[in-house]
């Protein structure tokens, strides 16, 4: 016995020591993935939906974004909404308005016209749902990346206010749960999504929580006067939902500060941005010249509540500047020989965010993009996305014979007209969102002190 013994003792130290000895090597580290989408040059972005879309707004406010961001990237977008569109339309136009565009990521938001503006039925789900998955199993043969998004926001509160005005707005509508039933909708999507390793964007909750925080302070207030489209602000919120989705970055660049060794000043620039003829005595007074990567984000004026909202420009547009070292008293920060505004060296020597002044030189230069780009929404794709609603009413009379004599010849003819004025904005817009260099200064301030009571804690903006 005790042989046996000593013999099973053996045994399982020459196993031990055997898996001691075989012990596997920790696994490396996975590489870090790229921030955001990994946009490539040559990316082709489409989004596709309903009226939501065809309004041109959230898409237009994510091409500003991207434009800024990128420009040394040349990418190309397609808004491929269509306003009363349900899944199945999006199917009878898929050859000509989605796929020949050779899309490489797309959104998709359909839904709000799919539920029919009445309570859940399994009929009208299941036809949704059906319709949804032959949507989504031809832009999988198409190996595109794909972003589903839930539907937006119902607002009954705005639909019935409308409604009391002119009754005529509320025919064939019965929309007593109709928020409910798109929240149903949404999270049928964000599951397929899922399933299918796609990205999902929930459009439906932000919409929903800055809608009911807002009536809190105003009980009137909304962000979607009828009850279906988002106005401005509203699709502004959309739009930052999607870019947050994709995981894009914040900061468009970073600028650290200290003194040198040596006497003078170090100043370090966020990757992609350099820095250069830097000058001053240390503690007293900096200039050098940005070569900013990319723009911040500028927003048009009928966004800017949902900027204000999203608080867009601090978490993705941000211009940082940190000045550490200084003396002791207040400072003027100039672009180019202008204002921007005076703070104190503890907040300077923190960080300050340049991106808020409405007069800096990058927001300056930011606006002129996103001008451009709005007169290529108005002169060239709300127009294109109206030749594809008349497409949609010639297919739906039934005339099959018609329909391909009208769109094989003078539609197609105005498609490719409106479709080369879009490109030619492009060309403009992307001479115009190369970012050019700016001077920055900071040196001891020529400002009034600011008055003590009620005054704001460490800056003074520039008078107005």
């Amino acid at each position: 016995m005790h042989s046996r013994l000593a013999l099973t003792l053996i045994a399982t130290l020459g196993l031990a020591a055997g898996s001691f000895a075989q012990a596997p090597k920790p696994a490396a580290r996975p590489a870090p993935k790229p921030a955001g989408l990994g946009l490539k040059d040559g990316d082709r972005i489409i989004f596709i939906g309903d009226s939501i879309t065809h309004q041109c707004q959230y898409t237009q406010y994510v091409e500003d974004f991207f434009y800024t961001r990128y420009p040394k990237l040349r990418l190309h977008f397609r808004n491929a909404g269509v306003s009363g569109d349900r899944a199945a339309d999006a199917l009878n136009r898929f050859d000509d308005d989605i796929a020949s565009f050779k899309p490489t990521i797309a959104t998709v938001l359909l839904g709000m016209n799919d539920g029919a503006y009445q309570d859940f039925t399994p009929e009208i789900f299941k036809t949704y749902a059906d319709d949804m998955t032959k949507l989504l199993d031809k832009l999988d043969a198409l190996k595109v990346r794909v972003f589903l998004m839930s539907p937006t926001m119902f607002d009954h509160q705005a639909f019935d206010q409308m409604v009391a005005k002119d009754p005529a707005r509320g025919k064939n509508k019965k929309p007593d749960n109709y928020n409910a039933v798109l929240a149903y909708f949404g999270k049928w999507g964000q599951e397929q999504a899922r399933k299918r390793g796609y990205g999902f964007i929930d459009l439906f909750g932000p919409l929903n929580k800055f809608t009911t925080d807002g009536r809190v302070k105003d009980p009137s207030f909304t962000l979607i006067a009828d009850a279906i489209h988002p106005a401005g602000d509203g699709q502004f919120v959309m739009a930052y939902s999607i870019i947050e989705a994709f995981g894009e970055p914040g900061v468009v660049w970073g600028l650290m500060s200290t003194p040198a060794a040596a006497g003078g000043w170090k100043v370090t620039a966020s990757p992609g941005s350099t820095v250069t003829a830097t000058s001053g005595e240390a503690g007293k007074t900096l200039s050098f010249t940005l070569q900013p990567k990319c723009l911040p984000w500028a927003v048009l004026e009928e966004a800017k509540l949902g900027a204000t909202l999203t608080a867009a420009g601090h978490r993705k547009g941000g211009e940082v500047l940190t000045v550490n070292g200084l003396q002791p008293g207040r400072y003027d920060v100039l672009e180019n020989g202008q204002l921007v505004g005076t703070w104190d060296h503890i907040t300077l020597g923190k960080k300050i965010e340049l991106q808020a002044d409405p007069e800096s030189v990058t927001l300056s230069q930011a606006r002129q993009v996103i001008m451009l780009n709005k007169q290529r929404n108005d002169e060239a794709i709300r127009p294109l996305r109206n030749l594809y609603g008349q497409r949609k009413g010639k297919l739906r009379a039934g005339d099959q014979a018609a329909f391909d004599a009208w769109w094989n010849g003078e539609g197609k003819k105005q498609e490719a007209t409106l479709l080369q004025k879009a490109a030619q904005f492009e060309d403009e817009i992307y001479k115009a969102n190369q970012p050019a260099e700016v001077r920055i200064e900071v040196r001891p301030s020529t400002q009034p002190e600011p008055a003590k009571k009620g005054a704001a804690k460490g800056a003074v903006k520039k008078a107005a």
